[in-house]
């Protein structure tokens, strides 16, 4: 089977978008599949058309129905091909991009949609109930980071590491941390907040720049190459997750599966991941998260055990290759069913 994998990012700060659609198609090629991988910040949709021309795949899949989505179609369309779409989170969290008026289209004409997790599925049939026929659930995979050890990022190791990765956009609630740990709180419990992510959004980051001016005990480190973050995360003691939305994030399931203390958010795509006090923490509020940091700090032998809860929860269940098994069999039924209903 041939399948041409288009997706939004391929260059520039690093996204969850790049690490799954990289990891899908590397899984996919040891399961046997023959894959294209198209990228929209490289080519144009007259480029693309050339290459599937060629390729001549037999399923276009779409990453993020609303910059891909749109575009898979065209190109299925052009090729009298079927498609299919992965959420990959702001398409379906973000209302300007969920109800734009071609990404409901091109969920409409989708042969299948996979979310990464049933809250996501839920949600996205609730906002469209004549999706629901076609929505399928789809655990995302990780991979084990490796480690160096000599890698220190200058960070203090006398210091109770809390690392927040996170590229510097709005969603990602950087600035919350730097608020409900201010000087005080870090001074007193010998805290340093490392945040560690590329610059996407500049006016945000600029106001995220202003509030670590104001937190001596709080750093920036820029964007660390994906091939270095196991060893970032083994210098953390707890990994934050921030977000005001997410859908089953990367970077929570790279540093559980390490083994790594998580505190996050309590939103639906953390929640898929963590359950609370056995395989990581959500918090609610400033209060809340203060109060579950100094409860994890205090504590190492409760860290060593949800740790562990985490590394052996995940390595379970959210296998890469079972990933690429999903997404092998969705292919199969997808193509079955074109056969028994030619397009």
């Amino acid at each position: 089977m041939r399948i041409a994998l288009i997706c939004p990012y391929s260059r520039g700060p690093l996204r969850g978008n790049i690490i799954t659609v990289q990891r899908i198609a590397r899984f996919l090629g040891q399961a046997g599949i023959d894959v294209i991988t198209l990228a929209a910040d490289r080519c144009t949709a007259g480029e693309m058309e050339l290459q599937l021309l060629e390729f001549r795949p037999d399923l276009v899949h779409g990453f993020n129905a609303c910059y891909c989505g749109p575009l898979a179609r065209k190109l299925a369309e052009i090729l009298h091909i079927p498609y299919l779409i992965t959420m990959t989170g702001s398409d379906l969290n973000d209302p300007r991009q969920r109800n734009h008026p071609d990404t409901i289209t091109a969920l409409e004409g989708a042969k299948a949609i996979v979310c990464f997790c049933a809250l996501d599925a839920e949600k996205l049939v609730n906002f469209f109930p004549v999706l629901k026929r076609i929505v399928t659930v789809i655990f995302q995979g990780v991979e084990q980071l490796s480690v160096d050890s000599d890698e220190t990022f200058g960070i203090d190791g006398s210091s109770f590491v809390l690392l927040l990765p996170a590229a510097l956009r709005p969603v990602k609630g950087i600035e919350f941390p730097l608020k409900a740990l201010s000087p005080p709180v870090l001074n007193d419990q010998n805290l340093h907040l490392i945040c560690a992510g590329g610059v996407i959004d500049a006016e945000y980051a600029t106001s995220v720049f202003e509030l670590l001016n104001a937190t001596p005990l709080a750093t920036w480190i820029g964007e660390i190459p994906h091939g270095r973050m196991g060893s970032l995360y083994s210098r953390a003691d707890l990994v934050l997750n921030c977000s005001g939305y997410e859908s089953m994030p990367n970077s929570l399931l790279e540093a559980m599966a390490m083994g790594r203390p998580v505190l996050a958010a309590d939103i639906p795509g953390n929640r898929a991941l963590i359950t609370h006090g056995v395989t990581g923490w959500l918090y609610g509020d400033e209060t809340d998260f203060r109060r579950l940091v100094a409860l994890i700090v205090t504590n190492g032998a409760l860290r060593r055990e949800v740790g562990c809860n985490a590394r052996q929860f995940v390595q379970e269940s959210f296998s890469p290759h079972r990933e690429a098994a999903g997404y092998v069999s969705l292919y199969g039924e997808v193509a079955c069913e074109v056969v028994k209903e030619p397009l």
